[in-house]
Parts: C-alpha cells; structure tokens; sequence
C-alpha cells in the first residue's frame, strides 16, 4: 500500500528537513528551555482532523491540523517537530516553525490507520518534557481510521484451531475444581457488606488460578450475578474488588498463578527472573507459548465461579483490559455461559499483522516490517492464541474500545476483532481518536454497572 502524503504549510511556516529521532531533554536542558520561554505548562498543543469522529473512507483526504499555543494562544518562533503514520509505521520527520498552523494532508487507498504526533522543541533542538510527567514529552497526537469496518484477519485462522482447544479444555477437564480459600480482612466501610477470600483452584498446567474472591456475606443460594476480571500485562497481585462485592461474586485474577498480596520485592523479583518478558516465551511451539497456561487458568476461573452455589446460574461477566481484554475475549469463545464481555483496548490481537502491512497487537510476536525465517513459524503459533480468531466464537454482548494513536493495541488489531465478532450479537465499539492505550471505556463500564444492578439481589422491604 502505498502512503501518499503531502505536507502543507501557509508561507511564514520556515519548513526544515527532517532530523529522525530526537534524544530525550536532560533536566538541565529542559530548564534552560523553560528559562528562556517561559514556564513549558503554559504551552500546549491543538491537534484536530478534518472530521470530527476521524473516520474516512478509501481514497478520501485526510487533513490534520496542528499548532502550539501558549495560554490557548498561538505562539511564533518556536521549533515544532512532527510526523505522519501509516499503520503503525513513522514516516518522514519534519520541523516547522509554530507561528502558524501545520497542515498534514494524506490518504489510503485500503482499510487502516493514520496518525500524527508532534512535539515542542528547545532552542537546544531537543523535546521539551512534560511539565507534569517528567517521563513524558509534551506532545499532541491525533489519529484516524480509513473504511475500519472493512479490516479482516491478517491471515486465516488454522485449520484445528477448534480442535487444539478442545484438547486444552479435556486436559482441564481432568482436573477437579477444587479451591483453597483463605479469608482476608476488608476496610472498615465494608465489613458486614462484604468477605473477601484469597483462593488459589487447582488448574492443568504448572500454576494454578489466584485471585481475590469478594461476595456479600451469607448470600443466598442462587441470589448472585458473577464478574471475573482479568489483568493486564505486568507482573502483580491480583484485587480485592470490595466495592462489587457487596453486590455479586467478583473474582479478580493475577495473570501468573502467582500468589496475591506479596510485598513490591516479590513481584519485582519474579518480573526480573523466571516471568522477564514471559510474553515471548516459547513463542514458536504452540503447546508451551506461555499464554497456553494462561488461557487454561481463563477457563477454570470462570469454572470455579460457577461452581459456587451463590451463583444465579445466569449473569456471568468477563472484562479487562489491554491483555485483561485479550483475556475477556478467550474466555466469552471458550465459555458459551458468559452473557457479557467488556474487553477495554483489547491485547493479544491480531499477531500475524505484518503479513497485512500493519503493526501487530500486544505482544508484537512478529513486528519486522518483512517477517523472515522463524518469524513465520511463531505467526503460526500466534494464530492459535489470537484473539481475532477467539471472536468469532462469541455468543454475548461484547463491548470493545480503541484509541487511534494506540501503538501499543493498534486500533487495526481491535477492529480485525470487532469485525470478527458475529452479526447476531450485540456488539459496540467506543473510538477515542486522541488516545493512546489508556483509551477510555466508559460505554462498556455502564453497561456492566448496569446489568449488576438490575441482576444483584433486591434490598428487603422493611
């Protein structure tokens, strides 16, 4: 696919060629530039498209227009850089003065994704920080998607992917559900509301389920809607959710079978040892790619929640986000008794990307813009643990979000899953085109607000 771009700037913008990538503004450096501009939290940036829900359709111009303003004001003679993206890929540094607007006009020609970033530059020709995210630049970012719900699957799925997990849920079935469960104090505002377990299910594989069970104390048999929610990636225990707990079983899950409320050291140490960049273990060998255990302790998590006799036996919630959405779209495929998924900025998506030209989903097993040699043989292992495949097997509502300057879970992985999932479902995707992974998912969290409320039990009348 060819990326046709052209950059235009009205006659008093001083165009300059591009310089690649910037280094990172040292503290002295940053406060030399503050010095002689002013205070950096004074500026910020006005990114927009020309089209208020940034989507267009193939061929259609797309028009970006950036500029620095000082107290909402444009403000000459500083140095801004910029540049263009096509599906996840830089183009072309360029700078241009800030007196004006900068206007970056492109197209495509098939479905996919575009986006714009820029950043303010010192004197000293580096980025300047962020005046309250000393992590972070000062940048302003927009995206857009071409003809999104035209974005299919990067390559077909495999011929046994529904025998492969069929085998997996026959080695779980093997094992009984069996829990160990030890309570844990609550806060003050919620005892008498709320009893919170640490439990740990026995589960195939090496580890077994951990996670925080919380539920109204002496529920009724039958009473209780059950929510499961997943993490995303990082190593760490996992949540008491005691505010739903006073109303539904919640189950909150760490992504490793690890055990929950250790002090910082004991997950540091483990993301430093045997869990360092678990996301790439075994990642050309589908039966030990890590996220095979994963995926097992998806299903006996919800096997566990529905064994406990408080379970009305009819709401069964699944969500998360980033890989916690990953997570949630397994297991609405592999469990036809989940009736909601809430998969925010979803994870695991999409790992055969590059054979399609775009950026691959969380983990980017493959992100060579030409795979070769092994590359091929883990896109074939991804495929059996990607979520695009997983959404054609869902039966629920599902609720998904994506933000279009996400390079972390492209917005062309999310849609390859959304447009996988069935017709016949109610399905709704929420589209942030100024966000990054921390898109928000509120569309998704009142729905799930709402369906706790009208399932959970009804207070008794006096």
């Amino acid at each position: 696919m060819r990326f046709q771009t052209v950059f235009t700037l009205t006659l008093s913008a001083l165009l300059l060629t591009g310089t690649g990538m910037i280094p990172s503004l040292s503290a002295q450096a940053a406060k030399t530039a503050e010095t002689n501009r002013g205070k950096t939290e004074n500026y910020t940036f006005s990114v927009k498209t020309d089209k208020p829900d940034a989507i267009y359709k193939r061929g259609e111009k797309i028009t970006f227009t950036v500029q620095l303003l000082k107290d909402g004001k444009p403000v000459p003679g500083i140095r801004v850089q910029y540049r263009l993206s096509q599906n996840g890929d830089w183009g072309k540094t360029q700078i241009a003065d800030s007196g004006t607007p900068i206007i970056a006009e492109t197209k495509l020609d098939k479905p996919g994704w575009v986006s714009i970033e820029a950043y303010m530059l010192g004197k000293d020709g580096k980025r300047v920080k962020h005046p309250t995210k000393p992590n972070q630049f000062l940048r302003g970012e927009i995206g857009a998607m071409v003809d999104p719900l035209a974005i299919r699957e990067s390559a077909p799925e495999p011929a046994d992917f529904d025998a492969f997990w069929q085998r997996q849920r026959e080695a779980l079935n093997r094992v009984p559900v069996e829990a160990e469960r030890k309570e844990i104090p609550v806060p003050e505002k919620f005892k008498g509301k709320v009893v919170c377990y640490d439990v740990k299910v026995k589960c195939a594989g090496s580890k077994p389920v951990s996670g925080y069970l919380c539920m109204p104390p002496n529920a009724r048999k039958g009473s209780l809607p059950a929510e499961v929610s997943f993490h995303g990636a990082g190593v760490r225990s996992a949540n008491a959710r005691f505010w739903n707990g006073t109303r539904a079983i919640s189950l909150d899950v760490n992504a490793h079978g690890i055990e929950n409320g250790q002090p910082k050291e004991f997950y540091l140490k483990l993301n430093n040892g045997e869990l360092k960049n678990y996301r790439h273990q075994n990642k050309d060998d589908r039966d030990s790619f890590y996220f095979k255990e994963m995926y097992l302790r998806v299903m006996r998590a919800l096997d566990y929640v529905k064994s406990l006799p408080e379970w009305d036996g009819k709401t069964l919630i699944v969500r998360g986000g980033s890989q916690g959405g990953g997570q949630s779209i397994v297991a609405a495929a592999l469990d036809p008794q989940v009736t909601l998924c809430a998969a925010g900025v979803p994870a695991l998506g999409d790992h055969a990307g590059r054979l399609a030209g775009r950026r691959p989903g969380w983990p980017q097993l493959v992100n060579r813009t030409t795979p070769a040699g092994q590359d091929f043989k883990v896109i074939e292992t991804g495929k059996y643990f990607d979520n695009v495949y997983f959404a054609k097997r869902i039966r629920c509502e599902t609720y998904l979000s994506t933000g279009f300057v996400d390079f972390v879970c492209p917005p062309t992985s999310v849609y390859a899953v959304y447009n996988n999932l069935p017709k016949t479902i109610r399905k709704q995707i929420q589209t942030t085109p100024g966000a990054g992974h921390g898109a928000p998912g509120t569309q998704m969290n009142k729905r799930c607000g709402e369906v706790l409320r009208d399932a959970a039990p009804k207070p008794a009348k006096k």
